[in-house]
């Protein structure tokens, strides 16, 4: 049997700072089994260094990366070449896999003309080009003004002075007044879970400061109470558009692994970056396969800081901490750690340094940090109880996240006030927070909803559950298609540990992608069984929304409801708000 395998399984542009390096990019990923990697990489590089030196990229460069499954092999570009820079790299591969494979005689070659390759690629390079835009670009770096780019505009200016132009429709430098077009302040949020309920929170504070806060979410674009569109805008498109916005006077972007995978940073130069945690999620894509891949890419946010700004880190977080530590070069400028606990090793330390910290201690979050002075001061910002998505102290990770906003809020100078109120203002439900965690009371029962879609979210909501008082525990439960056996398993095992005494399975008709019915469910049932479940506790449901149905009428005062929702989120709002 032959197992040796070379496919390219995608092909694409980076526009910003990106896992391999700081280089706008074309980047391709290959799947290798059965080929000496490094020797795939020689020759790549090889007919990278001609094919350039034939249509005089010269002085652009090339990387790698290798991992168990295969190799990352990107080439800078010029910003107005990179679709034909992906041509390049393209044909580069094609003839790399040629010359394996007629060395090896594993599969008859393609018949590849370079000189056919090479005037294609120039004749891409020609009609991408755009003088215009490069000058621009050039002249906005030197004057320090902030831009943006796209396939269809460019824009000077963030927020308030935001001008944008069609791309093949671009001013001359010289008739631009520069000064003009300044920028706003910018926050990355990003983390594994946390990362949408964290934009949200900074976004309520900055409210209470006074600020046209606009965010960009996996949910929604919105500014200030304005959604300026629905959908997921965690990537660079969702950035750029935000920030053409002229009522945005400050920007919190939600950073979700994909887009820092498909495309890069939306921009560098950012004023401040918040990582809340890591955990195993959606591995085995691009090349990020375990858990150390995903927390290098997580951390590409911090190449887009600028000097001196604060990088909020999870100080309970071990994947967290082991990178920062394996790091520490480049990862000790203005850290703000955040912990659970006052007296955490990594907070003592940054006693000792006399830098900032969030924490918290007998039922109260602080802030402290070292004033122009040289004292320390430790502000007392609000009581845990009354900061309503925490359940009095019962949802930890929530208390985790108002952490990361405050160290974040007060390293920037907002007031204690100001970060107080909105924290007991900002509500866990539909309208603050839709999908996370949100609170309901029916009959006097609680009932949660989350989407908790990985172990670490799961376990999270676990923990929860099991701090609140409950006559009887009441579970809906039903996973996406896209999901492993192995995953799926995972995450009915996790949330068993609340010991349930009603579970309602259902099925996720438009999530099924690929697997057919009663399939999930009874992966589910048997993992539940597993757990110590009875047949005679488990029900099923068509729908998400036919489940809630099915517990709403049957539960009691005192009973505690969890709803693991992956869809028909409205239907089953109203259902709640109904009942």
């Amino acid at each position: 049997m032959n197992d040796r395998q070379l496919e390219l399984i995608d092909s694409r542009r980076l526009t910003g700072k990106n896992l391999l390096w700081d280089l706008p990019s074309a980047i391709l990923d290959i799947q290798v089994s059965g080929y000496d990697k490094n020797l795939i990489i020689a020759k790549w590089q090889n007919y990278v260094r001609k094919l350039q030196q034939a249509v005089g990229w010269e002085e652009q460069a090339s990387i790698s990366r290798v991992f168990d499954t295969g190799i990352n092999l990107a080439i800078s570009a010029p910003l107005d070449a990179l679709y034909a820079a992906v041509k390049l790299n393209e044909a580069a591969w094609m003839l790399t896999k040629n010359s394996l494979q007629r060395e090896l005689a594993v599969e008859d070659p393609l018949d590849i003309d370079f000189d056919t390759v090479v005037t294609t690629i120039k004749r891409a390079i020609a009609d991408e080009a755009n003088p215009a835009l490069i000058s621009l670009v050039t002249a906005a770096e030197l004057q320090k003004s902030p831009y943006l780019w796209d396939d269809d505009e460019f824009s000077l200016g963030f927020g308030p002075t935001a001008q944008t132009w069609p791309i093949d429709q671009l001013p001359n430098v010289k008739d631009l007044n520069w000064s003009k077009y300044q920028k706003v302040p910018v926050i990355y949020v990003t983390g594994t879970n946390g990362k949408s309920t964290t934009v949200r929170i900074l976004s309520q504070i900055f409210k209470q400061a006074g600020k046209s806060c606009g965010v960009t979410s996996t949910d929604f674009i919105r500014v200030g109470d304005r959604i300026i569109d629905s959908g997921d805008y965690s990537g660079p498109g969702g950035a750029r558009m935000l920030l053409r916005e002229n009522a945005v006077e400050i920007a919190v972007l939600e950073v979700a692994r994909g887009g820092l995978l498909r495309r890069g940073l939306p921009l560098a130069n950012v004023d401040g970056a918040i990582i809340t945690n890591l955990a195993e999620d959606h591995l085995g894509q691009y090349g990020i396969n375990d858990i150390a891949a995903l927390t290098h890419t997580k951390f590409i946010v911090a190449k887009g800081l600028a000097a001196g700004v604060p990088l909020v880190l999870n100080a309970d977080d071990a994947e967290i901490v082991k990178y920062q530590k394996a790091n520490a070069a480049q990862l000790t400028d203005n850290i703000c750690w955040f912990s659970l606990t006052r007296q955490h090793p990594l907070l003592k330390e940054q006693r000792q340094l006399n830098k900032s910290m969030c924490f918290s201690d007998n039922g109260y979050l602080y802030y402290e940090y070292t004033d122009a002075a040289g004292s320390v001061q430790i502000d007392k910002i609000v009581a845990i109880i009354k900061i309503p998505m925490t359940l009095q102290g019962a949802a930890q990770h929530n208390v985790q996240n108002a952490l990361a906003a405050i160290a974040l809020t007060k390293c920037l100078g907002v007031a204690s006030q100001h970060i107080a109120i909105a924290l007991q203002q900002f509500k866990s439900d539909g309208q603050d927070n839709p999908g996370r965690g949100n609170f309901y009371w029916l009959n006097g029962a609680t009932v949660i909803v989350d989407f908790a879609h990985n172990v670490h979210s799961m376990q999270a909501m676990a923990d929860t559950l099991n701090a609140l008082p409950a006559s009887k525990k009441w579970l809906l439960l039903g996973h996406a298609g896209d999901r492993s056996d192995a995953e799926i398993t995972a995450l009915t095992q996790c949330i068993m540990q609340i010991q349930p005494d009603h579970l309602v399975i259902t099925e996720n008709p438009e999530h099924l992608r690929g697997r057919a019915l009663q399939e999930i469910p009874t992966l589910i049932s048997n993992a539940a069984i597993k757990c110590g479940m009875h047949s005679a506790q488990i029900e099923y449901s068509a729908t998400p929304s036919s489940g809630v149905q099915m517990i709403v009428s049957s539960i009691e005062a005192g009973d505690l409801v969890f709803l693991m929702v992956l869809s028909e989120r409205d239907k089953i709002v109203n259902i709640l708000k109904r009942d």
